[in-house]
């Protein structure tokens, strides 16, 4: 009697353990790498109700802009807020990305800070305008949205940005809308606190920025994309891709943002349907649990198809 009873609670205990190990895989906090970031332009009035949305789905990286020109800042910080109260989640558990966005970006009716003043005094009203659109004390990620007209004007930004960092009002300083290698590497050397994050539209017509990629990954920095799916429909609309989706039980959509994340790449997800969302974010949980959705022959095939010019595969990348 006493094996028998003993092999049934060692049965039992391993039942409650696997089953507490899942409950906490599924429960887990979304915040870490690989991720997707939920993107809010254009988004307009719909902005609360979809980042709340997003964030009821499981996203838990948001980006925006103090730009009222393409943002809903403020509806961001009600949605996000929305959905936290009911989950139970603290600011903690969301991460916080906006940007700086220079005049010549700005709807001169609609401009966030004074537009006469210093350009120093503009950046640290912006950050005062997106502490209070996002109901929040701290950013977490704050963004050069361009360069400004010379350098000089873009190391003044810089400058004040870093001294956000310093105050402890912004966790991490990058740049946005930087096509030229040379100058992503020149504010890199040149800035007492590095940029760790660049953000670029992902398309043929920057040749997939190769070198740029290839500069952060070297230099720990994250390289997140935009217009990830817009500008790719062609690879979305190739027959080994819907083969290959088939095959792994994915749609083209989350195909494509699969292959980004294998390459390193955070991409924005703008996604404005909630089935979608749902899916995005199975996806993610597949990627972190560890399923191997890709063989180095595959991300060869998938990188020629959609025109990656000198693709060569990292270390790390050899089977993702």
């Amino acid at each position: 009697m006493l094996p028998t009873t003993t092999n049934f609670f060692a049965a039992a205990l391993t039942f409650l353990l696997n089953l507490l190990l899942t409950k906490a895989r599924l429960n887990a906090p979304l915040s870490d790498f690989p991720t997707l970031k939920y993107g809010t332009a254009w988004k307009k009035e719909n902005t609360p109700d979809l980042v709340y949305n997003a964030v009821k789905a499981g996203f838990r990286h948001i980006d925006t802009a103090c730009q009222p020109k393409h943002y809903n800042e403020a509806g961001v910080g009600e949605g996000w807020t929305r959905a936290a109260q009911e989950l139970g989640l603290s600011r903690g558990d969301i991460s916080l990305q906006t940007k700086f966005t220079s005049l010549n970006g700005q709807d001169p009716n609609r401009v966030p800070y004074d537009k006469n003043a210093p350009l120093e005094e503009r950046v640290r009203q912006s950050l005062e305008k997106s502490l209070e659109n996002l109901q929040t004390d701290y950013i977490d990620s704050l963004v050069m949205h361009g360069m400004e007209n010379t350098w000089e004007d873009n190391f003044v930004v810089w400058r004040v940005f870093e001294s956000f960092v310093d105050e402890g009002r912004v966790g991490q300083i990058g740049i946005s809308n930087f096509y030229d290698a040379d100058a992503v590497k020149y504010l890199f050397q040149n800035a007492r606190i590095k940029p760790a994050v660049v953000q670029n539209r992902f398309y043929r017509e920057s040749g997939y920025d190769t070198e740029i990629r290839s500069f952060c990954r070297e230099n720990g920095i994250e390289y997140q994309s935009f217009w990830t799916l817009g500008a790719n429909r062609h690879l979305l609309r190739n027959e080994e891709v819907a083969e290959f989706c088939q095959e792994k039980q994915l749609t083209p959509e989350t195909f494509m943002y699969a292959f980004v994340m294998a390459l390193g790449i955070t991409p924005l997800d703008g996604t404005t349907n909630r089935d979608h969302m749902a899916e995005d974010i199975a996806l993610l949980r597949r990627v972190r649990d560890g399923e191997e959705l890709f063989t180095s022959e595959d991300l060869i095939m998938f990188a020629e198809i959609l025109g990656i010019p000198n693709f060569e595969l990292d270390e790390d990348e050899e089977e993702l």
